[in-house]
């Protein structure tokens, strides 16, 4: 008796339906041939930015960064088409069910920190859909499914970059400032007060020799003294940043410093502290900071109140004085450090708004929402 032999090839095996032979690729063989068209991929994709002169290809490290990112993409663009998706990153098999994690958060992260400039990701991501689009977009398969598949893929590793990316430069940004109050801080203390005293110093000598003068010397010498004390309670303040702390320990701390002279300043705290992301805390300190710091200098009241309010999704700060008020549509001294306090805010998607009426004293009341519990 003659056997019979499949003459399917062995990548296959196979199966009999009303006596026809389907070939059934194994697992390995689709691993496989997405592993190839992924690398056929990336390496087009290095090629295009090389030309261009991109960082992303220039370096090593970052261009083995780029490469993982291309196969995560490709990866989640076959999941979402229903294909099989190929090996995860490192050769093996995610789990049942589970989409593998996002790298975006860290790439971002890793790129603000090697100063490479978001327009080299962004060309990068265009080219990327272009030349995935044509692997994807073959035989049967419908080109705007693709399409719509690769680019949503896509801007999954996009989204979480570019918002770490930010994150990182808010930090640098709020290193800086530190590092820059802290030098402003050094010469207000060690040259102007210094200076400041030596004034006033000469003007109590002159009054040894006062004559007809002393009226003019007394409202001199009272100028001086309060330009030092000024001087030195800006420099107590620029010393003052949230650094290791949370947010509500470095408020606390800045007005445990405050000297007792009215309006004196009460913090209340509600709710479960946390910490926020760097960048968002320092600049939320210094806004409560000036705000407080205008309060007391401008208001002519006796107490101000300073409440933080720890909710689930937001934290809500307001510096509440019992002063003179005034009308929002008129300029009154420090309403410049109010308005820089508002573009601060602007600039960690905060909000700071103003209530104030004539007698009734100020609100200043500064919301920071924190999307979906916060980090």
């Amino acid at each position: 008796m003659t056997k019979v032999t499949s003459a399917l090839p062995p990548i296959a095996a196979a199966a009999r339906h009303d006596g026809a032979v389907v070939p059934r690729i194994r697992p390995v063989d689709v691993d496989d041939a997405a592993a190839t068209v992924d690398a056929r991929v990336a390496d087009a994709l290095i090629r295009e930015l090389r030309v261009r002169g991109s960082a992303l290809a220039t370096d090593s490290t970052v261009a083995a960064q780029l490469r993982a990112q291309v196969h995560v993409v490709l990866r989640r663009t076959r999941e979402r088409l229903g294909a099989a998706a190929g090996p995860a990153p490192g050769g093996e098999a995610a789990p049942s069910g589970a989409a593998p994690a996002s790298p975006g958060s860290k790439v971002g992260r890793d790129r603000a920190r090697q100063n490479i400039h978001p327009a080299d990701s962004l060309i990068a991501a265009t080219l990327l859909f272009d030349i995935a689009l044509a692997e994807l977009a073959t035989g049967d398969s419908d080109p705007a499914e693709v399409a719509r598949a690769l680019n949503a893929s896509i801007m999954d590793q996009v989204v979480p970059a570019s918002l770490t990316y930010v994150d990182v430069l808010i930090e640098r940004l709020a290193v800086a400032h530190t590092e820059e109050r802290l030098g402003i801080s050094r010469e207000l203390h060690d040259r102007v007060a210094h200076s400041i005293a030596a004034g006033i110093q000469r003007v109590q000598l002159s009054r040894q020799h006062e004559g007809a003068a002393s009226e003019r010397i007394d409202e001199a010498l009272r100028l001086l003294e309060a330009a030092l004390d000024e001087t030195r309670s800006l420099a107590l303040d620029l010393r003052h940043s949230v650094g290791d702390k949370h947010l509500d320990e470095a408020i606390h701390d800045y007005v445990a410093d405050l000297s007792p002279e009215p309006p004196t300043v009460d913090a209340h705290s509600y709710g479960t502290a946390r910490s926020l992301p760097t960048g968002v805390q320092e600049e939320a300190f210094i806004i409560v900071r000036e705000v407080v710091h205008n309060a007391r200098r401008h208001s002519r009241g006796e107490r101000i109140r300073l409440e933080s309010h720890w909710l689930v999704d937001r934290l809500i700060i307001s510096v509440s004085d019992d002063g003179i008020g005034f009308e929002r549509d008129r300029i009154r001294p420090g309403a410049l450090g109010l308005i820089a306090a508002q573009e601060r805010a602007e600039l960690i998607g905060a909000e700071l708004t103003i209530a104030s009426t004539p007698g009734s004293g100020t609100t200043v009341t500064l919301t920071i929402s924190e999307p979906g519990g916060r980090r």
